[in-house]
């Protein structure tokens, strides 16, 4: 007698972990890892030449582009370029921001990008120029923070300020920067806690800083370079003696622009 054949298995249920749920949605990029992506559309109605300028400027980002740079890259005669631009920013597609570091330079920027802190200067800058009264104020805040302490870390002096005033809003980045320009003039000094008298509040060992022994307490012109330089009145931002280059300004500010 003939072996009787085995019936043919059923096939197999889908484990749990890969049977697709009915309610599951697929999953969504996040907006903020998304980069601005170029409109096609709008590549397709422009010109040539406002074509190859509008897609060169909106590959430069947040950084945006000096006319100069648009001139050269596109070999492009000084008059065409500006006519090119100028139709551009007209119609919506491009901006001229103010670059902080070159105040004579134009640069444009597609609508789609905010400026680097590179070009604006960041928090203390407002319209392009330092904002010394914001800085002032903050200088203020953590020289008192420093005098009730005795001696403070970065961290100890701006939880003092927002504890003090919760809208002051400053960064502990922006604490920092604030507490280099004070180093810098000499009204605060970064020193090692002892951990005992004016350093109690400060774990031995730590670093923090200190008031110096005599310590300006006048206003914040007195510690920035301008105010004492024998050269001020020839100094402007086009000149040949300029913000943007003066080394002294940029050592005092030590800041991320």
């Amino acid at each position: 007698m003939p072996p009787r054949k085995r019936p043919p298995s059923p096939p197999e249920e889908p484990s749990l972990a890969s049977k697709p749920r009915p309610d599951a949605q697929p999953s969504k990029p996040d907006p903020d890892s998304e980069q601005s992506t170029i409109n096609p559309r709008i590549l397709a109605q422009l010109p040539n030449q406002e074509r190859l300028v509008y897609k060169l400027i909106f590959e430069a980002g947040n950084k945006g582009m000096w006319m100069l740079d648009i001139r050269k890259k596109l070999l492009m005669a000084p008059n065409v370029a500006t006519k090119v631009v100028r139709t551009l920013v007209a119609s919506g597609l491009l901006k001229e921001v103010s670059d902080v570091r070159h105040r004579s330079r134009k640069i444009f920027m597609a609508t789609d990008f905010q400026p680097s802190a590179e070009i604006t200067g960041g928090t203390w800058y407002h319209d392009g120029r330092l904002d010394t009264d914001a800085v002032t104020t903050a200088r203020r805040c953590c020289q008192a923070q420093v005098q009730r302490l005795g001696a403070a870390t970065a961290q100890m002096i701006h939880q003092g300020i927002l504890k003090e005033d919760p809208r002051a809003g400053y960064t502990i980045d922006k604490v920092r920067d604030i507490i280099k320009t004070m180093v810098l003039d000499k009204v605060l000094e970064e020193v090692k806690s002892t951990g005992a008298g004016d350093f109690s509040a400060v774990r031995a060992g730590t670093m923090c800083y200190r008031l110096v022994t005599g310590a300006p307490q006048g206003g914040m012109m007195e510690g920035i370079p301008c105010g004492v330089c024998p050269r001020i009145h020839e100094c402007s931002p086009e000149g040949i003696i300029s913000p943007s280059t003066c080394v002294y300004y940029k050592k005092w500010l030590q800041m991320d622009f």
